[in-house]
């Protein structure tokens, strides 16, 4: 595994010198990356291999931009995310991912599951409203999980700028929900994600 990244980059020269079977083997390596980039950011499933199809052809045309300095599936979830959240701007929906709760674990009644189910859907609807700006590091390192860095990484952005947009971003999102919806949130939200 340790080797994977020389190879991508072995690949990523093999593909931009019009070795066609090398780009094929880029695809093969990381499509599954970009199904779960596709599936985490709330595209539904029988659009996924859209998608990926989409994304590999943007990769494609744009692959003498992939700058080695950094990993090529830290790149190409850059493209797969930015295309995703371009893809569901365009419809005006947000990405649900992990926000969608399995009611089989949910702890509590069913009161109390109905009301953490529409808490989440006021946040994805707030979510929605906010700069992509601050929306993808929130959705990077609160809903992806990703660490500070590698979100960062992924954004183009040093981490320094990555915590002052997250900051930001936490504090415009708890000013949306408090006062939309300040039944749920309350004046003052202490935004936890």
């Amino acid at each position: 595994m340790g080797e994977r990244p020389d190879q991508d980059h072995r690949l990523v020269k093999s593909a931009l010198s019009g070795q066609t079977e090398a780009f094929t083997e880029l695809v093969r390596r990381h499509q599954d990356l970009v199904a779960a980039v596709a599936w985490r950011y709330g595209t539904p499933r029988e659009e996924i291999e859209d998608v990926v199809s989409e994304v590999f052809i943007k990769v494609y045309e744009n692959l003498a931009r992939y700058r080695p300095d950094h990993a090529f599936s830290t790149w190409l979830y850059r493209v797969a995310a930015n295309h995703v959240m371009d893809r569901q701007r365009k419809r005006r929906e947000i990405p649900c991912g992990d926000f969608a709760e399995d009611q089989s674990i949910a702890p509590g009644g069913a009161e109390q599951r109905l009301e953490r189910r529409e808490r989440a859907q006021l946040l994805r609807t707030a979510l929605a409203e906010l700069d992509p700006l601050y929306r993808q590091p929130l959705f990077l390192v609160y809903i992806e999980g990703q660490p500070l860095r590698t979100a960062a990484e992924m954004l183009g952005l040093r981490e320094n700028t990555m915590k002052v947009r997250l900051m930001r971003g936490r504090r415009a999102l708890a000013r949306i929900l408090s006062e939309r919806y300040p039944d749920y949130f309350g004046q003052g939200v202490s935004l936890a994600l």
